[in-house]
Parts: C-alpha cells; sequence; structure tokens
C-alpha cells in the first residue's frame, strides 16, 4: 500500500522541524556554556588582578608603617594624607580599606580577666556570672592539672574533644571554652589578641573603654581622639588613672592589620599581625598571616556590600 504525497510531505515537514528544534537546542546549549566560559575567564581576570592588588596593598601598608612614625600616621602623615588610627576604625588607604588594632590595645586572649569579661557579658547577655565562668573555664583549659577550679570545667564538661592543658594557640580557640557562643565570641573576638606587649591605653577601642570607665568617660575620650585631640594629661583628668609603665600611652610595636581589594565583583581581604623593628636587619616579625573571603567568583560569591 502506497502512501500518498502529501502524507509523506507531512513525514517529512514533521522531520524538518524535529530536527530545527534539536539544533536550535544544541546552539542553545552551546551559546549558554560560552557564556559561562566567558563569565568564568572575567571572574579569573577579576580575582588575579585583584590579588595582585592585595599584594601591592600590603607592600604600600608596610613601607608605610616602617617609613613613618605611628604618631605622625595618626595625625595625617604627609599633608593630605588621610589619618591613620590604630584602635580599630575603618577607613581608607589609596583605595584600601584598613582596620588597624594596635595589639598593646587589646586584651590577652589567654588571660583577658575575669572582672572585664563579667563586664563584657554583663553588657552583652545580661550576665556577669557567665564572664567569671568563661574567665575560669579558660583557666582551666590550659592549666596542666585536671583540678577544677570555682566556676571552671576540666575535661567532663567536654566530652567531643580533649582539653588543651596547654597555652591557646589561635584565637578561635576560645569557640571550645564552656560558655562560649558563636554570637558572644563575634563580639569578643575583635577586643583579643594573643600577641599583647604591655597596655598602650589611648589605642584602647572604644568597646573595651566601656568595659571600665563610665558613659561619659567613654563618649568623651573618643570625641577627643577622634579629633585627634586626645593626650595623656587630658586622659589623666577624666579618669584618674594613672599614665605609667603598666598603662602607656604609645604605640606599637606589634599590630593587627586588616585590609581589602576591590575590582569589579571580587573583593579580598588579608589580616595579618605583625611586631615592627624598623632599625633591626629584619625590620619586622610576622606573627600571625590570613586570607579571608576566597569565594570571590562573582557566579558563587556571597553578596556584600
Amino acid at each position: 500500500m502506497k502512501s500518498s504525497p502529501g502524507k509523506q510531505q507531512g513525514i517529512a515537514l514533521i522531520q524538518v522541524l524535529l530536527l530545527t528544534v534539536l539544533l536550535s537546542v544544541i546552539l542553545m546549549s552551546m551559546n549558554h556554556q560560552a557564556r559561562q566560559h566567558i563569565r568564568l575567564a572575567e571572574a579569573v581576570q577579576q580575582y588575579t588582578a585583584a590579588a595582585m592588588a592585595l599584594h601591592s596593598a600590603e607592600a604600600e601598608i608596610l613601607f608605610s608603617l616602617l617609613s613613618t612614625e605611628a604618631p605622625q600616621l595618626a595625625r595625617g602623615g604627609p599633608v593630605g594624607a588621610p589619618a591613620w588610627n590604630f584602635y580599630g576604625v575603618p577607613f581608607t588607604f589609596q583605595d584600601i580599606t584598613l582596620t588597624i588594632y594596635d595589639t598593646s590595645g587589646l586584651l590577652n586572649a589567654a588571660n583577658p580577666g575575669s572582672k572585664l569579661l563579667s563586664q563584657f557579658t554583663s553588657q552583652h547577655t545580661g550576665s556577669e556570672t557567665l564572664g567569671r565562668q568563661i574567665a575560669a573555664a579558660l583557666a582551666d583549659w590550659q592549666d596542666r592539672d585536671d583540678m577544677i577550679r570555682l566556676d571552671g570545667a576540666e575535661q567532663a564538661d567536654y566530652p567531643m574533644f580533649e582539653v588543651r592543658n596547654g597555652p591557646l594557640q589561635y584565637t578561635e580557640e576560645l569557640l571550645f571554652i564552656k560558655g562560649v557562643t558563636p554570637e558572644l565570641f563575634a563580639k569578643l573576638a575583635p577586643l583579643l589578641s594573643l600577641f599583647p606587649r604591655g597596655v598602650n591605653i589611648n589605642n584602647q577601642p572604644e568597646a573595651l573603654w566601656r568595659l571600665y570607665l563610665s558613659e561619659y568617660q567613654t563618649t568623651e575620650l573618643n570625641r577627643l581622639r577622634s579629633e585627634g585631640k586626645l593626650t595623656s594629661g587630658l586622659f589623666e583628668n577624666l579618669t584618674s588613672m594613672p599614665i605609667d609603665e603598666f598603662n602607656r600611652f604609645s604605640y606599637g610595636p606589634a599590630y593587627r592589620i586588616g585590609f581589602t581589594v576591590k575590582n569589579a565583583d571580587v573583593r579580598l581581604s588579608r589580616e595579618l599581625t605583625l611586631r615592627l623593628m624598623p632599625f633591626q636587619q629584619q625590620p619586622l616579625d610576622i606573627y600571625e598571616y590570613r586570607l579571608r573571603h576566597l569565594a570571590t567568583d562573582p557566579l558563587h560569591a556571597a553578596p556584600h556590600d
């Protein structure tokens, strides 16, 4: 039985349509893949440029710190240059977002002090007792015995891991300490350093001043400091605290520096803690070195401001 010409033409038309649809799908897929490859290539290019800018930024920052004294940088350095600060308030330097902490203005992460911790937890959780418990648990975490001090915690309180029984090795280790929640740690961490060298009281963050000074004292000191008018004499007059060999009104020699560079959709951040020794054969000693925010591909990066 022969097919009619009209039927054969219909079958041929359907085949042509199917082939057209198939080719269209293949072309659309190839076009999509090409766009993905282009976007990936652009992301790699942006990341490479940002990484190079990050290295350049690090060199610029270190050169400025080694060639110009910190008090001069705090006053503005060369004519027209922005004033630096060493107590954690972000500022811009040559298109670099900088955050610098004088580690001598921070609390010792290994022993922040029960009184200050109690004030901190009182302000942030409403419980002074929690601060005492954290201080005791932190001391138990580091001592070499298994005796539980008052309000402390030993191995029996940590069934999932072993107590260190040795000095704290990194700040994030506080997250293991009984009573320290991720939310509390996020607020406490900026005030802590494993590398304090004395106490530079003029470079303490405002949040740290609030742990032992009144609201009026903190507000007034912060105003004077932001205006570049704070002196040791004014600090003593406002607080009745003596400036001496224990509570210095000075800078350095160690700093925690966080800086960020941006290139299109890529943002890279680095943090390093170092001690400056500008007149030594080795002018600086790096204590910590961290690269942050690695997921910067615009296809996968988390949104940021």
